[in-house]
């Protein structure tokens, strides 16, 4: 009943809306633009006058179709540009990060969000389960391939911001969910590993743990930062995550309960663009639209740091072997 009466309470209680930041001269990427929040994201970027927005997407005609789409909407052309990127497929991530840091003179924000949530088990072109390729092992390999454009673009007066969407489904997660010894990822990718339901959790814990790996990393032996690495939780929103779920209902149930309980899309695109916007105080951190997100009692707390090193080390291990570009990241 209390998580009820929060989601309840975060839909009536929308976040602020970041509009008075300017994205003027800032170069963007965004994953998953072309639909749901990183769509919204997309448009409140681009209203806020971003130099360079760069949507990453699967789907081409999606693509065109979203792009036409923000332009209407903004009155802006020139400013879009559609990349090719395929999460489901390591070579295709590897190629989009490898445009990137050829042919962009600078980065400054990187929002991942591209995600997935799957009512069946499915493969990835690699053979890992897709939402632990997409969620955990494709967004940690772009995250580390996109920071030596990142690093580059930082300078005194302005931080780069790697932001990776995360939820707060994360810290749902329990040890029993996990196995005990052995090869953590190696369990997660097996049909007989967890249930379709517990697997977005799983992933998103992942993730966090990446990205808090991620952030240690690039803090300098003196304590400053060499950019900042944050995530962000944008509550229960309307988005086209579940769009799997085609069983009739499947649907009807999601749309009732998203309706009573789920926060506007454009609601939730606020936390996404405001984490990007945050200082050094955000750097580790999970930001949910006012202030950050409570790792007391989960697994993203201090009972979570020997399970936080094993998933580091696993997915560190996979990603090396399936791109030599890594090796020129000092930390690995």
């Amino acid at each position: 009943m209390a998580g009820l009466l929060r989601l309840w309470h975060d839909k009536y209680h929308p976040p602020p809306d970041p509009a008075d930041v300017s994205f003027e001269g800032k170069t963007v990427l965004v994953t998953g633009g072309t639909a749901g929040l990183g769509f919204e994201a997309s448009l409140k970027i681009l209203r806020q006058d971003v130099s360079v927005l760069i949507i990453a997407c699967r789907d081409p005609g999606r693509g065109r179709e979203a792009k036409q789409t923000l332009e209407q909407r903004t009155g802006r052309t020139g400013v879009v540009q559609l990349w090719p990127l395929d999460m489901s497929s390591f070579k295709s991530v590897q190629e989009f990060a490898s445009r990137v840091n050829r042919e962009l003179p600078a980065l400054h924000v990187a929002l991942l969000n591209a995600g997935v949530m799957h009512r069946d088990y499915v493969l990835s072109y690699d053979g890992w389960e897709d939402t632990l390729q997409v969620n955990t092992l494709s967004t940690a390999l772009l995250a580390l391939l996109l920071l030596p454009k990142l690093r580059e673009t930082s300078s005194s007066q302005y931080q780069a911001h790697l932001t990776i969407v995360s939820s707060g489904s994360a810290t749902r997660v329990a040890e029993k969910d996990l196995p005990a010894p052995g090869e953590l990822l190696k369990y997660l990718t097996q049909r007989t590993g967890p249930r379709p339901r517990k697997r977005y959790p799983i992933s998103k814990l992942l993730i966090e743990y990446v990205a808090r790996n991620i952030a240690e990393k690039t803090r300098n032996p003196d304590g400053t930062l060499q950019l900042i690495v944050n995530t962000v939780k944008p509550g229960f929103c309307v988005s086209s995550l579940g769009r799997q779920y085609n069983r009739w209902y499947e649907r009807w149930t999601a749309s009732l309960f998203t309706k009573i309980f789920g926060r506007s899309t454009e609601a939730g695109s606020r936390v996404l663009v405001g984490a990007t916007v945050q200082g050094a105080e955000s750097h580790g951190k999970t930001w949910q639209g006012e202030g950050y997100m409570s790792e007391s009692g989960t697994l993203l707390d201090t009972k979570g740091k020997q399970l936080q090193s094993r998933t580091w080390s696993e997915v560190v291990n996979v990603l090396k072997e399936q791109s030599p570009e890594l090796a020129g990241l000092s930390f690995l």
